[in-house]
């Protein structure tokens, strides 16, 4: 079980540097649209995709993986944090439960749309831009869910401290 913890922990370490990068690379893509379009007089055409669609999604959905090992998600802490006993746990089962659930549904979701998205591409950047890619963290967020909220139900089966 501490190997499994590592390499929880290491992939969360490698989620937030990605993290940290794309929000470099928002700032570098705007910085260098503000410069294109005011002193040069043109655009950069894939802008919005590359900004909005592939780096604010990869954002949204990484950052729910960070957000959820800290356990920093918002969830029924207005109940869970006044209870104590068998209720506490029955709620944070519940909660963790719910979390594999949803990495499930993440998953397959992606399953279901990788037919279509897989072919698709954007019309401003059609040559690299799957819109398929898009979606890759969705899935990655989805496996995370059910790894980690998994590891944590074995520890607390196992009498061991779980997030």
């Amino acid at each position: 079980m501490l190997v499994v913890k590592k390499l929880l922990d290491g992939f969360v370490k490698c989620i937030s540097i990605l993290l940290m990068l794309l929000v470099a690379g928002i700032v570098l893509l705007m910085l260098n649209e503000l410069v294109l379009r005011n002193l040069l007089g043109s655009s950069f055409k894939g802008m919005t995709e590359l900004s909005g669609f592939m780096f604010f999604l990869w954002m949204a959905f990484l950052g729910i993986i960070v957000l959820y090992d800290q356990n920093r998600m918002i969830s029924l802490d207005m109940f869970f944090v006044r209870t104590k006993g068998i209720l506490h746990t029955v709620l944070w089962v519940i909660q963790r439960l719910t979390a594999v659930l949803l990495g499930v549904v993440m998953i397959l979701a992606f399953k279901g749309l990788y037919p279509f998205i897989s072919t698709e591409f954007y019309s401003s950047m059609p040559t690299f831009s799957k819109k398929m890619y898009q979606y890759v963290p969705m899935v990655i967020t989805g496996g995370f869910l059910c790894v980690k909220s998994i590891f944590d139900l074995a520890m607390k089966a196992r009498g061991e401290n779980a997030s």
